[in-house]
């Protein structure tokens, strides 16, 4: 009889670890919920600095015209009269042939 009673005693003590350890509300679920959080506090976090510069933006362009032309002029490519535009584009440039070149511009300077 004590031999059942210890064996019963053992079951209900596995049990109730097993559901502390890996049941519904358990320490398992809380770590894992504890994650979610952090990542989900992380993500908030930048989207919290996109909409503050996002609102910053809005804020320069309803109060004067500088941010509104510097908008126009990266996002459209919109010059003024004027002005002359220049690309620079990264990179190496391609090899010149320095004597045809200065051969060249001479010709066409000859021209008028």
């Amino acid at each position: 009889m004590k031999r059942w009673l210890g064996i019963a005693v053992i079951a209900c003590v596995v049990l109730t670890q097993y559901t502390l350890w890996f049941g519904r509300g358990g320490v398992v679920a809380l770590i894992h919920r504890q994650h979610h959080i952090h990542v989900l506090k992380k993500s908030t976090a930048k989207l919290l600095k996109i909409d503050e510069a996002l609102a910053a933006e809005v804020t320069s362009l309803q109060s004067g015209t500088a941010a509104l032309d510097a908008q126009a002029r990266s996002g459209l490519g919109m010059i003024r009269k004027g002005q002359t535009f220049y690309e620079v584009i990264s990179g190496s440039p391609p090899p010149v042939n320095t004597a045809s070149w200065i051969a060249r511009y001479q010709e066409l300077a000859a021209r008028g």
